[in-house]
């Protein structure tokens, strides 16, 4: 038996398909790869699936920079060359920027980085300060979990590197915690900064947001996940 072959890839996902849930994007990728006749593995047994695996999902209505999957193969094959094929059944808002092979767990992430965007005319003058107050110190919001809601403190899982005020409205670049026991949705910073400033960011056409994750790091915050 022919030992499967690791092989992870990383893409980018903007645009319109940022739209598109977590559960179409492994159906699309999964079609995509069976007609790039990629060689990947499937599993064994009466319903053979291919064994497809992701990184962090990714909610509706964010885009990434840096997504990635893991593959294996069941005969070599050139990266340069998985790259391109893949590539050529992908449209503009998604593209495979890296294929490699890689020692990391996807468990090893530990922080994510975000880019957000608050877009207002109502915006206060010191809305930027105002946030970068409110994310620095204790914040209780209702988080979601498996277990049911419950009232959490996410300050420990902001390290805020920027907020700055901009004539269009505020960015906001920070590393969120992104471990299985600790992930943070970016949207958390979204709803406190609602409360805060008393506008909902959800008139598409002068009041609203954008979220971008930039990069994601291991637990020292320093070194890049590949």
């Amino acid at each position: 038996m022919v030992q499967p072959i690791p092989v992870r890839a990383k893409f980018f996902k903007v645009g319109m398909l940022q739209y598109i849930s977590h559960l179409d994007l492994v159906r699309t990728m999964t079609r995509n790869l069976v007609r790039a006749k990629i060689p990947a593995w499937y599993s064994q047994g009466f319903n053979p699936r291919l064994k497809l695996t992701f990184s962090l999902p990714l909610s509706i209505g964010t885009q990434s920079e840096c997504e990635f999957f893991d593959i294996r193969l069941t005969e070599p094959m050139a990266f340069d060359e998985i790259k391109r094929r893949i590539n050529e059944t992908l449209t503009d808002e998604m593209q495979v920027v890296d294929v490699y092979t890689s020692e990391k767990k996807f468990s090893d992430i530990g922080w994510a980085e975000y880019e957000l965007k608050l877009t207002s005319p109502n915006l206060p003058e010191n809305a930027a300060e105002s946030l970068a107050n409110l994310y620095t110190n204790p914040l209780v919001l209702t988080k979601r979990s498996k277990t049911g809601d419950k009232d959490v403190d996410i300050a420990p899982f902001i390290d805020l590197r920027e907020c700055v005020q901009t004539a269009e409205g505020v960015t906001i670049r920070a590393l969120l915690s992104a471990d299985s026991a600790n992930y943070l949705n970016p949207e958390y910073l979204i709803k406190a900064a609602d409360q805060k400033l008393g506008i909902r960011f959800d008139d598409p056409f002068s009041e609203y947001y954008t979220i971008m994750r930039r990069e994601v790091y291991l637990s020292d915050r320093v070194t890049v996940f590949r």
